[in-house]
């Protein structure tokens, strides 16, 4: 049987047809891989603004002090984040307060309008937060739960991630112009978000003892259900017992927050011996299995605390 011969009419249609699938295609991939991060200041109905820091928020426990924090860690960072007052709700991403109950702080931190910002989410949200701010942009570089590893500085050069489902495959594609801005910033974030996960996190950290614990430090599990929290303070008393609070994100996507103890009236500050333990439990969950105590790549060295015996 002979093929039908189009004739110039149906060629000129199928080829303006084919044009305008493949510029579909391309807007739909640049808007793929070129997120929109629109910020969202939620403020808790109960707060009229901020109500002074992490460190004035949560004193430490009675014969604890705080560590010495170096100038530029990501301690001090920490230290200084703004909290809402004392009781706040937490926000989620849609603008609706939920309970404070498991929060002893809850960030002013804003979050993206979408439902990104969870556990995992969280966790790298602070600390691009303080890469930025302290200019180690080499060290915003995050995997997908995949292994790709994308890069904040290819991304400020217009460098793009396209993760193309039917293959399971990402692709770096030059899709825009040099702009390192905090806005682009958040944009890369928004891009991280969407396939970071807890087992990326668990993949590019090693296991560390609690008595080598320091704040940037993450307890991890990863999986769904997984769970992840970062340690934002440490103390310590005379006998060189430490002690340390954590923070995290949760789903829904909601204020970045400390949490308090396990039970009621618990400290938030969380010792040595308690991270030592199996189980190790947080209000929001259980770690049962060992090894989740560990160290986010090289971690977050604080050069006070690391000479101070010096």
């Amino acid at each position: 049987m002979r093929a039908r011969k189009l004739t110039k009419k149906q060629l000129l249609i199928s080829l303006i047809l084919l044009a305008v699938f493949l510029i579909a295609l391309y807007v739909l991939m640049c808007i793929r891989a070129c997120p929109k991060w629109h910020d969202q200041a939620l403020i808790p109905p109960e707060a009229k603004g901020p109500d002074g820091t992490q460190v004035t928020a949560i004193a430490p426990p009675e014969g604890y002090e705080r560590v010495p924090a170096a100038e530029g860690s990501f301690l001090q960072f920490m230290r200084e984040m703004p909290v809402w007052p004392q009781g706040s709700s937490i926000m989620t991403y849609e603008g609706e307060a939920t309970s404070s109950a498991n929060a002893a702080a809850v960030y002013t931190l804003s979050q993206p309008d979408t439902r990104m910002q969870q556990c995992a989410d969280t966790v790298i949200r602070l600390w691009s937060e303080y890469f930025y701010q302290t200019g180690q942009y080499d060290r915003m570089a995050f995997s997908y739960a995949s292994g790709y590893e994308t890069c904040w500085t290819d991304w400020q050069k217009g460098w793009r991630y396209l993760t193309v489902p039917v293959v399971g495959r990402t692709f770096r594609v030059k899709l825009a112009g040099s702009d390192d801005s905090i806005q682009q910033m958040h944009n890369y974030l928004q891009s991280v978000m969407r396939y970071a996960s807890t087992l990326s996190l668990e993949a590019e950290s090693h296991p560390i003892a609690a008595a080598e614990a320091h704040a940037g430090d993450i307890i991890c599990k990863g999986g769904a259900p997984g769970h992840v929290l970062v340690i934002v303070d440490e103390a310590v008393n005379e006998k060189g017992e430490r002690c340390f609070l954590f923070a995290q994100g949760l789903i829904p996507a909601q204020s970045a927050h400390i949490v308090t103890g396990y039970g009621p009236g618990d400290s938030p500050w969380y010792t040595e011996a308690q991270l030592s333990e199996m189980p190790v439990k947080f209000p929001s969950y259980i770690y049962n299995t060992p090894d989740t105590l560990r160290r986010w790549k090289d971690g977050f060295p604080n050069a006070a605390d690391m000479n101070k015996g010096e």
